[in-house]
């Protein structure tokens, strides 16, 4: 079979919270690929044992004994999970997966996969090539970067390309969504990894046995509907999670038959305690504005029955930071409450602003509604309440994978040093498995009194604490309207926390008092990552991880 060398292409990252990776990563992603039938493997602590091929070609004997023994497992994640990533070298627990796990390739006809950094070799050798049909959503910023892939990927047996408009001030691609369309159901995961070994545990370099990065993977099973729900010219079973989920399909471009078969086959009725969040990268106005970003995060906890103006407990793990300052963190805080921040947007008219500014429908008890939402009050709120989990300098040099591997957890020197930027809000991140560098993107939200049967709620993708990855609502002058300015594409999901069984009577106490759970709220629902309390990081004693200092600069 003929082996295609494809050329390596460098790539600049002009984002404010994303740069240089570790040494390990390969600039696209682009290796020497060789397209062949799968072959007969060893056995692999990762994914277990591996069936033996019986040719180069798939009889039709061969499917129906694949067919005759698949069992359905369209409800292992009916409800949705958040599970940990597998760590090679460290004991399995009920709470991770492996990357084959999540593909499930026996059954997999159709996997669109998005990432902004890939290991094509390695991404490949996980699904059957030329059994699969496969759509790649890929980052490219420039024509030649586009023409490059297209160049390059042509080959691929069963491929389709989809690259999401990087045009004006959008910077990255950096969605990880995927969508795994199986003989029963459509499973859609929403990891914080990128498609790389290193992300999903495995070891790297030579020698090494032992996986250095750990991320989480948001994973729900979607059943096909009845063949007569099926037929109607509607979906009967969509959800705001479903609805949103389609509409970051579009907007990112991918093809219309998969964009027909999630609308029309599917049944999304257990998505309805869900959130599905996304920025879509450029300029947006009026309604458009109010569902991409920052605002689409409040829209979803609105949606969710979350919305609050008591004051929360925020704990927000991040593998990038951008140049935090008071006016972006209480932007954040109140869109975590549920509030869109069309308040807070300067510089509009007074003859608009009245009807511009309107509050949606407020879901608040009456004994919220007195509650000071001056931005003193709500940055003294932040100042006590919300901690942001980020590795020092010795978390990162006393990892397995050492300050070499600490490429992908991006911030600067100047902005942690800045007059503005809240550095006793920023806490070292250390993993409960030991040793381990996070790749995670996870906020976790605790109510001192249940909201709609939840104690909290927690979001698991791809926005790290930044600008450039939750958006700016302004207003625009010329237009008349709100805009919102997103330079990142990226998704992620909420999950709301039930209030225990025991607990829902007496929270609907007149008298029941207000008290704020720890962090094992979360056991069953989010694996914590981090170890908490944590050491808050300063520029003296425990500084952040600069990664700066893979290239030497100060």
């Amino acid at each position: 079979m003929e082996r295609e060398r494809l050329a390596r292409l460098k790539r600049k990252t002009p984002d404010d919270s994303y740069s240089p990776r570790a040494k390990h990563t390969k600039s696209l992603g682009i290796q020497s690929i060789t397209v062949k039938k799968e072959e007969p493997a060893e056995p692999s602590s990762s994914s277990g044992p591996s069936k033996n091929t019986k040719g180069p070609f798939m009889t039709l004997r061969d499917l129906q004994e694949r067919v005759t023994n698949y069992v359905p497992r369209a409800t292992q994640y009916r409800d949705g999970t958040v599970k940990k990533t597998f760590i090679q070298g460290v004991a399995r627990g009920h709470d991770d997966i492996t990357i084959e796990e999540v593909l499930q390739k026996d059954t997999l006809q159709t996997a669109v996969l998005s990432a902004y950094q890939w290991d094509f070799l390695w991404v490949l050798g996980k699904i059957k090539t030329g059994e699969c049909d496969l759509v790649l959503v890929l980052h490219a910023k420039e024509d030649e970067v586009v023409d490059h892939y297209r160049r390059n990927l042509c080959n691929l047996p069963r491929t389709r390309l989809c690259f999401p408009d990087m045009s004006g001030n959008v910077n990255i691609m950096h969605s990880k969504l995927q969508l795994l369309f199986h003989l029963t159901h459509l499973r859609v995961v929403v990891p914080t990894a990128n498609l790389t070994p290193y992300d999903w545990g495995e070891s790297i370099g030579t020698g090494r046995s032992e996986g250095v990065m750990e991320n989480s993977v948001f994973i729900i099973d979607f059943p096909e509907l009845p063949k007569t729900s099926a037929q109607e010219s509607v979906n009967p079973s969509h959800t705001s999670f479903s609805r949103n989920l389609l509409h970051f399909c579009k907007a990112k471009g991918m093809p219309s038959d998969i964009i027909q078969k999630v609308d029309r086959v599917y049944d999304f009725t257990q998505s309805q305690r869900l959130g599905f969040v996304f920025s879509i990268g450029g300029s947006h106005h009026g309604d458009d504005a109010l569902k991409s970003g920052i605002c689409g995060l409040a829209s979803a906890v609105r949606d969710l029955g979350l919305k609050t103006r008591k004051r929360v407990e925020v704990d927000y793990v991040t593998s990038s930071l951008g140049s935090l300052n008071k006016e972006f963190l209480l932007r954040i805080y109140r869109a975590l409450h549920g509030d869109e921040g069309k308040k807070s947007v300067q510089n509009i008219p007074k003859k608009y602003s009245a009807h511009q500014v309107k509050a949606p429908e407020d879901e608040s008890t009456d004994s919220e509604t007195d509650e000071d939402e001056s931005d003193d009050k709500v940055w003294r709120d932040i100042r006590s309440s919300m901690r942001i989990y980020f590795p020092s300098r010795r978390t990162v040099a006393a990892s397995k994978g050492g300050i070499e591997n600490g490429g992908t957890i991006c911030f600067r020197r100047q902005w942690f040093n800045g007059s503005k930027f809240p550095q006793s809000l920023l806490h070292d991140c250390q993993s409960v498995r030991q040793g381990m560098l996070m790749h995670n993107k996870i906020i976790f939200v605790r109510f001192s009194q249940p909201r709609g049967g939840s104690i909290g709620w927690a979001y698991v993708g791809s926005h790290n604490l930044s600008e450039s990855a939750w958006g700016k609502l302004v207003w625009d002058r010329s237009l008349k309207d709100f805009k919102m300015s997103n330079r990142n594409w990226e998704c992620g999901v909420i999950v709301s926390v039930a209030l225990p069984d025991e607990q829902q009577e007496h929270s609907r106490g007149s008298r029941a008092e207000a008290s704020t759970p720890d962090m094992d709220v979360f056991a069953d629902t989010v694996p914590v990552p981090m170890s908490v309390p944590s050491a808050v990081l300063s520029s003296a004693d425990n500084p952040p991880w600069y990664f700066g200092e893979l290239r030497g600069d100060p």
